[in-house]
């Protein structure tokens, strides 16, 4: 459930973080339509020219920034990594085209380019990495797959980018890394497994259920939730106690609130009675967080 931040070191190596209207218009007179459809066909037919145009120069900055990446001075290349994912998060079509993908998995498999690191280990084959799940493009899968590494901090960063691309096929590439030795590498496992959503997938997440590592067996928990899987409601009991989560030194309380949040929301993925009544118990605990008491009420308006 201590979910990986897997943005926040891409985001902090790059110096400079960079960083939505409704016209509505009421037709009053009769007389006025005419005039007005020929107004509406002009202001449509330019907003298509000003969209195709806006839409092309973006492209253009994407390729423009994997130039930048490939051949820019050190600094402008780790900029342009991380202006890349946020490009493609924000719109992720432009990733589904030929062009670009070429492009970026020859950049990907540039050893130049995959070697080089920031001074907290950071390299940019992790920028790009997400940038490639930023885009939900298959075509990127059987590339990840290939570039995962025992014992590379990058592993955590290709496999999240697996989950967000949400391609079954690469479920039995991620699951021997649910055996990893290290906690981050399992837990970047088990949460991608959970968003891939495929059921062949469960056997392997009720073992990581018995994890020694705690944030593995919470988020194998919720990743069976995604698959409607009640394997893991004795972990989900656990963590809608409250107390449960005090035992554990190293988690803050706004860290146990967030871990409580979420496992509410999985629980009420199931609509389990012995579920539904541990969050009804939250819902009238008076010292409850607001943000835990908000998701509770949601997800009891939602079972009603």
């Amino acid at each position: 459930m201590d979910r990986l931040n897997l943005e926040t070191p891409l985001a902090e190596s790059a110096e400079d973080q960079s960083e939505s209207d409704e016209v509505t218009v009421n037709i009053h007179s009769f007389f006025l339509l005419p005039f007005l459809i020929l107004v509406g066909i002009g202001i449509l037919f330019g907003v298509y020219i000003l969209g195709i145009t806006l839409l092309t120069q973006e492209s253009r900055d994407v390729y423009d920034l994997l130039e930048t990446i490939k051949s820019g001075r050190n600094h402008d290349r780790w900029r342009a990594a991380f202006e890349l994912s946020s490009v493609l998060t924000r719109d992720p079509k432009i990733g589904l085209d030929s062009q670009f993908v070429n492009k970026m998995a020859n950049l990907f498999e540039d050893p130049s380019v995959r070697q080089m690191t920031t001074q907290n280990g950071v390299s940019l084959k992790a920028y790009l990495a997400q940038a490639m799940g930023a885009t939900k493009n298959p075509a990127f899968t059987t590339l990840l797959l290939d570039a995962i590494e025992p014992n590379q901090s990058d592993t955590v960063f290709v496999v999240s980018a697996i989950g967000m691309i949400g391609d079954s096929t690469a479920v039995e590439g991620i699951l021997p890394l649910l055996q990893d030795p290290s906690d981050t590498t399992r837990l970047a496992s088990v949460i991608a497994l959970g968003e891939i959503g495929d059921v062949t997938a469960i056997p392997a997440l009720q073992e990581a259920l018995k994890d020694e590592e705690p944030n593995v067996r919470w988020d194998a928990a919720v990743a069976l939730t995604k698959l409607n899987s009640t394997s893991g409601k004795a972990i989900l009991l656990d963590l809608l106690r409250p107390d449960y989560l005090a035992e554990f030194e190293s988690v803050d309380i706004n860290e146990r609130n967030r871990i409580l949040a979420v496992a509410v929301h999985s629980a009420g993925i199931l609509n389990d009675s012995e579920l539904n009544e541990a969050i009804d118990r939250l819902i009238d605990d008076k010292n409850v967080n607001i943000e835990v008491l908000k998701t509770a009420l949601e997800v009891r308006d939602e079972r009603r």
